[in-house]
């Protein structure tokens, strides 16, 4: 009876608890006095062994409903602060110093680096975000073709801030997504990684009058070894790269048989599948992808949709994005980047050969190791074509 008693006075208690407010937080900081890093980019900077760190953060009283998205109006709803020094830790302390507000990495979702400082290495960086107690593992990774702030100048066209686009980037699956956890775990494993390799520039704005405007895009993928940058691969490579990994949906691929015959089939399914055997002491890798698409057009609408013509389709279809996948493949092991973390796979299947070729698995792979590759891509249907009958 007594142990009842205390059950039932531990129900009572127990949503007191949750009363507590703000000051019983582990941080004890108050909203108000935080500032909230949306994203970081991270350049190398102008002296010698030196980093150039710059943060985005919102700004509350900018960012009303009545506003408009990456209007000039009201000053824009985001600022910017860049400071440089020997580490990104000390760099970040040079920033702390001007602000009113406490730093809160909470909401970090992307951080994207100079091409420059990605060949030097990310060690220092990657180092710091996992020590970083307010970080999230789920942080999208992202390489800049020259100077990461050019990125964050893009016009937010369809968003508040820079940062909003990027993301979105990342969770629309249009091409690979790597997070601080993948490229952790893949440099614990000593394989390689994948980040996008962004594009920036000017284009015309319909929304700003046809002005420049600062742009920016997704051009292709960016390999890794040691967390360093040993290569790039244009957008056809890293599309099958991203199909390899069950990242991308809904990919477009033109088809050409001849000079006057093509056809466009938009992937409404993809998959992929991945094994690995021994032959002769090494293994041999099997990348399958699989597939089902629609004819979204079709150059000669004359042309029947017979079975001979959706079979030629589909060979060409295959063909193409097998090419694609064994190119970046080709470049992948001649820099020694295991992109898709076959390593792990003769781990799982062949621990003790694992065990001997672990600690130089960068080389490894790229000397003694076969990948083959299968692809299984069906096109569903021609579409609907309205048919007149001539009078």
């Amino acid at each position: 009876m007594p142990l009842l008693k205390l059950f039932n006075i531990f129900k009572l208690v127990l949503p007191l608890t949750l009363l507590t407010g703000c000051g019983f937080t582990m941080t004890k900081v108050e909203i108000n006095e935080q500032t909230f890093v949306f994203a970081m980019y991270v350049n190398k900077g102008q002296q010698e062994d030196t980093v150039e760190v710059t943060i985005s953060a919102p700004l509350p009283n900018r960012l009303t409903s009545g506003s408009q998205a990456g209007g000039k109006g009201g000053g824009d709803p985001y600022a910017m602060v860049t400071k440089t020094s020997g580490t990104v830790q000390d760099a970040l302390h040079l920033i702390q110093r001007d602000l009113s507000r406490r730093f809160d990495f909470s909401h970090t979702k992307v951080v994207v680096v100079g091409k420059s400082y990605a060949e030097a290495g990310l060690e220092e960086l990657t180092d710091w975000l996992q020590r970083e107690p307010t970080t999230n593992l789920s942080t999208y990774l992202m390489v800049a073709p020259g100077d990461a702030k050019k990125v964050a100048e893009l016009t937010p066209i369809f968003e508040q801030m820079p940062s909003e686009v990027l993301i979105r980037f990342a969770d629309q699956h249009n091409m690979i997504t790597t997070n601080l956890k993948d490229c952790l775990y893949a440099e614990s494993a000593n394989q390689g990684y994948a980040l996008n390799y962004l594009s920036a520039g000017l284009k015309p704005m319909v929304a700003e009058q046809e002005k420049l405007k600062p742009w920016a895009g997704i051009q292709g993928t960016a390999l890794f070894r040691h967390h360093k940058l040993v290569a790039t691969l244009p957008m056809k490579e890293s599309l099958a790269v991203s199909w390899a990994v069950n990242e991308v949906k809904g990919p477009l691929y033109t088809v050409q048989w001849s000079d006057s015959e093509k056809a466009s089939v938009f992937i409404i399914t993809s998959s992929s599948k991945k094994s690995v055997r021994m032959d002769s002491g090494h293994p041999v890798f099997t990348v399958e992808l699989y597939g089902t698409g629609d004819v979204i057009y079709k150059q000669k609408q004359k042309q029947l949709d017979t079975p001979q013509v959706k079979e030629l389709i589909e060979r060409e279809l295959n063909d193409q994005i097998a090419g694609h996948l064994r190119k970046a493949l080709r470049t992948s092991q001649q820099t020694g980047a295991d992109i898709l973390q076959l390593g792990m796979l003769v781990d799982w299947n062949y621990p003790d050969h694992w065990h001997e070729v672990s600690a130089n698995w960068p080389d490894y792979y790229k000397n003694e190791v076969e990948i083959q590759v299968v692809t299984d891509i069906k096109v569903r249907n021609f579409g609907s074509v309205l048919k007149m009958n001539p009078k």
